[in-house]
């Protein structure tokens, strides 16, 4: 029986056009949900129910507002709002965390009508729901220089490098991070066709408390997807030099190592 209502219950709050149609949607009449829901001179069941549905809505949009805000900043509060609820339409919010609400957004956004004018509005939201999710993730100490340095010479060919969880690679087609910084500094926004040369990649990593982005180039992409299981730093190198010289992968490989310390990108 509990169930039964709990069930109604969820299939009313989120109902597209209201929990009275809602009710006739489901052959119920609003005298049963008078059955479960006590209403009065002030409000009828239905209509309590409506507000409490109008409340779920509200803020499951803010929450993914304060989620997305340069996707939120880059609309318009209506923009915004209506792609909230044709999201939610199709990704009602089915985990028990909040957190979790906003997952399939970017996606839904890349599709969205809005994209028409804004091809970038699936990529921004992807980059902000990495920042989040790497946010989240689990801590790890960084490798330091120091550590490096009391390592012999003869060390560091077998040293082996592997990222910290926290990190995430977002592949981006437009000039997002043009977009990104518009909406920091409140200033008008690219222009529509604002697409990259050639594709690239943002890295997306946490350092303590503060998540940082930046582009990275096709090769060091490549890098930090070869490390991720973990992987020596000389069979790196080895596999930097399959493509160009030894020197220069030896060379290109160190100014990554330095990059990667100076990012904490790097688990010790």
């Amino acid at each position: 029986m509990l169930a039964a209502i709990e069930r109604q219950f969820f299939s009313l709050i989120t109902a597209p056009e209201g929990v009275a149609a809602g009710l006739a949607a489901d052959g119920a009449s609003a005298e049963q949900l008078a059955a479960i829901i006590q209403g009065d001179h002030r409000a009828s069941a239905v209509e309590r129910l409506d507000i409490y549905a109008n409340m779920y809505f509200y803020r499951i949009r803010d929450t993914l507002a304060q989620y997305f805000p340069a996707t939120s900043a880059a609309l318009d509060e209506t923009g915004f709002h209506n792609l909230i609820t044709d999201y939610l339409l199709a990704h009602r919010s089915r985990h028990p965390s909040l957190r979790e609400v906003g997952r399939y957004l970017p996606l839904f956004a890349a599709g969205h009508s809005l994209a028409g004018d804004r091809p970038w509005l699936g990529e921004l939201a992807a980059l902000e729901w990495a920042r989040l999710d790497v946010f989240d993730r689990v801590d790890q100490s960084p490798l330091t220089r120091q550590q490096l340095q009391t390592l012999p010479p003869e060390a560091f060919a077998t040293l082996i490098l592997q990222p910290i969880a926290a990190h995430e690679l977002v592949p981006s087609v437009h000039a997002i991070d043009d977009v990104w910084s518009a909406v920091l500094a409140a200033a008008p926004l690219p222009p529509q066709a604002l697409v990259r040369q050639q594709p690239a990649t943002f890295l997306v990593w946490r350092r303590e408390t503060t998540v940082y982005h930046r582009l990275v180039d096709a090769a060091e992409e490549e890098a930090i997807r070869l490390i991720q299981p973990g992987l020596s730093f000389g069979v790196l190198c080895e596999r930097l030099s399959q493509t160009r010289d030894a020197e220069d992968a030896a060379r290109l490989g160190s100014t990554w190592l330095g990059q990667w310390l100076a990012d904490g990108l790097l688990a010790a």
